[in-house]
């Protein structure tokens, strides 16, 4: 008994246990509120501090080159309509905004689009651009209407690529301002109505899911809000929990309190997913509508914004690649609902309705498309700029890539190789010689291969290509040489690499004496072989170098034909000075970087140096222009004779070269086997005939 009466004693009393209870209650509801108020502060500075400062790592930004329009200017009306449609403008009978054009007589008129060009932003410009005998005759502005002080006018620079590293997603940022009425009243019309109304949640909207996924038993409808979508995306997984859930309202909540509306709609529009290209996620409405259409967003039609819009809801179930009748379904119910609030008349829904659902291949508005160029712009970049600075966001790169040579030496590669052997590969590299600048380039028969580069990393031997690099020096010294000076034709022994070598002519005959202005018209070898001898093998070497070949190479006789193995970049190098009047001027692809504010990071400005004299090259360029007219590339010469050129043609026939130089450019085109098989091919039968072809291609852009 006494030891149960002390039990009892030790219990406590009823009141007492209540008030114990309370008391802890109350101590962990103050731990939990101190729990939530901290969590909560976690919760504002992570939302607050990200989007504040640089919400996405942008992928930076390769474009092409801009083409100017000035008064005078060589060009054709065809070759500026080819321009215009490169770059998406659409042919209107009746213009009504940037991104369009009209044919006239003799005249196109262009409304061309905003752009931050490499010196800054330019406004919408429109003009009439005037031809006559295939030259400019005058521009004419009507927007603005003052003629601006250059006196020119350019077209926008075509976006070729974005480089994206393993920690950035694909997107292209938009303003708010540059986002079309059409698409912001749409994308709330579909997604939010009462967006500018509630405070970052809308519990009528969350409990009327609710109840509609309750009767069907699975989820059928969402009720979150813009916001609360923003905040998911942006910060949380796609887990569907409740954890999720409170995670998403509260900080909904909190970009509600710290930030405008306008603000957060835009953030939205930069986010949203809107597909997949390939191994990457297409975020946002601006690179969304380059991905399906190829053109700026508010260059949209009212379908095709509906289709965008249409695509939140699922960009895969409703990818208009895959399921092209189920995305039409979506679009047009979009639609309907535009008609019904009154963004859209009646005749406006009728024919958004019939239009069909155009689209580009998918990848095609940019990504993967030029391969070997882009190649030479990442070398570049890693040569010029540190890492870091790579991996800034927003970057600009502006390239001298010209789209439009791109284009001809692809389809001049596909049309002249269509009835070779197809282990016969190809490579095309084409430069400015003024200016240094890269301007296309191709680096095999199949011009989307993303692997080996030829135009850079194929080094080959490249025959009577080097027959000028000789020739030059010898000119540079008029007091011994000109192009009348006599070379014996006749045979000769070495000892070349450690073996008896007899070179001997194409055609295996010897003619005595030669004038060097033959002996390069016609390629014939041993007179050049002598040539090179008596001026000696370290000056013939210190050519190469002058001309700018960078690799230090040791010679020996056979080199003198063409025994020394170089890539067609190189060898687009050396005739690059050959061309520019004996003005050494570095090639390169990229003409300026700038960052997101639009400083300049780096710009090429390669110093120009002479290294051979006018008179020299002068008559050099005489010689290879009668090679074309009359000699080993007369092929070529009976439609462009005013082309200079040269063959090159390796031992075996293993290479097939041929170099064209014209007012501006050098073209270099080599092809061969990659397991090194001789083609049966020469200079002119191989390499000449897809030059000659690129030429009909680049001269038939008529009006």
């Amino acid at each position: 008994m006494t030891r149960l009466s002390n039990l009892k004693k030790k219990l406590p009393a009823p009141r007492q246990a209540l008030r114990y209870l309370g008391w802890t209650l109350f101590k962990l509801s103050l731990a939990m509120l101190a729990a939530a108020a901290i969590y909560l502060v976690y919760l504002d500075s992570k939302v607050t501090q990200s989007f504040r400062g640089q919400k996405w790592q942008v992928p930076a930004q390769v474009f092409g080159r801009s083409l100017p329009l000035q008064q005078g200017q060589p060009l054709t009306l065809g070759a500026l309509v080819q321009e215009l449609e490169l770059l998406q403008y659409r042919r209107v009978s009746d213009i009504t905004g940037p991104g369009q054009f009209r044919l006239a007589n003799q005249a196109v008129d262009i409304y061309r689009r905003e752009f931050y060009f490499a010196d800054g932003y330019a406004a919408p410009e429109r003009f009439l651009v005037q031809f006559r005998q295939q030259r400019i005759e005058r521009i004419q502005w009507t927007i603005p209407a003052v003629v601006p002080e250059s006196g020119m006018a350019r077209l926008e620079a075509p976006l070729i690529e974005h480089l994206i590293s393993a920690q950035q997603e694909d997107r292209e940022l938009l303003r708010l301002e540059q986002v079309s009425p059409l698409l912001r009243d749409t994308l709330l019309l579909v997604e939010d109505r009462d967006f500018y109304r509630h405070h970052g949640v809308a519990p009528l909207a969350i409990l009327r899911a609710f109840l509609v996924n309750m009767t069907a038993g699975r989820t059928v409808q969402g009720g979150s809000t813009l916001t609360q979508q923003l905040a998911k995306n942006m910060y949380l997984t796609q887990d569907r929990t409740l954890w999720r859930k409170i995670n998403e309202a509260l900080m909904a909540l909190i970009l509600e309190l710290r930030f405008s509306k306008d603000e957060i709609l835009e953030a939205y529009i930069n986010e949203v997913y809107i597909g997949q290209n390939f191994a990457h996620p297409v975020h946002g409405f601006g690179l969304g509508s380059r991905f399906y259409f190829a053109k700026p967003l508010n260059e949209l039609t009212a379908a095709e914004t509906a289709l965008l819009v249409g695509l939140i809801k699922g960009p895969s179930f409703y990818d208009p690649r895959r399921n092209p009748e189920r995305a039409q379904r979506r679009r047009d119910l979009v639609l309907r609902l535009m008609f019904e609030q009154h963004m859209l008349d009646q005749q406006a829904y009728r024919e958004a309705l019939e239009e069909p659902i155009a689209l580009i291949a998918r990848g095609q508005h940019q990504s993967d498309r030029y391969p070997a160029y882009l190649a030479k712009v990442r070398q570049e970049l890693r040569s010029q700029l540190q890492d870091k600075t790579l991996q800034q966001s927003g970057l600009r790169i502006f390239t001298y890539f010209d789209p439009v040579l791109q284009q001809q030496a692809e389809s001049a590669i596909a049309s002249s190789m269509r009835g070779l052997d197809p282990a016969i590969e190809t490579a095309v590299v084409l430069a400015n010689y003024r200016q240094g600048s890269l301007t296309a380039m191709v680096g095999g028969r199949d011009p989307r291969f993303a692997g080996y580069n030829r135009a850079i990393d194929a080094r080959r031997q490249i025959g009577s290509l080097i027959k000028p690099v000789i020739a030059i020096e010898a000119l540079d010294q008029p007091e011994r040489f000109d192009l009348q000076t006599m070379l014996l034709d006749a045979p000769i022994q070495l000892r070349s690499n450690q073996q008896d070598w007899q070179p001997q002519n194409f055609d295996q005959n010897f003619r005595g004496e030669v004038t060097l202005l033959d002996t390069l018209v016609y390629s014939y070898n041993v007179p050049m072989v002598r040539l090179g001898l008596q001026l000696g093998m370290p000056q013939v070497a210190a050519a190469l170098s002058k001309l700018g070949l960078q690799r230090r190479v040791t010679l020996h006789p056979a080199a003198l034909l063409g025994a020394i193995e170089l890539s067609p970049l190189e060898v687009t190098q050396l005739y690059q000075t050959l061309a520019n009047a004996g003005v050494h001027r570095s090639l390169a692809s990229i003409a300026i970087v700038t960052d997101q504010q639009g400083i300049a990071l780096y710009q090429h400005q390669p110093a120009p140096i002479r290294r051979y004299s006018v008179e020299a090259t002068a008559l050099l360029h005489d010689a290879m222009q009668q090679s074309v007219q009359r000699g080993t590339a007369r092929a070529l010469g009976q439609q462009f004779p005013n082309l200079a050129g040269k063959t090159g043609t390796s031992s075996d026939y293993r290479d097939s070269w041929f170099v064209a130089m014209d007012d501006d450019k050098v073209i270099t085109v080599w092809q061969g086997r990659d397991d090194n098989v001789s083609t049966g091919l020469t200079g002119s039968s191989g390499a000449l005939q897809l030059t000659r072809q690129f030429y009909r291609i680049h001269s038939a852009v008529k009006p």
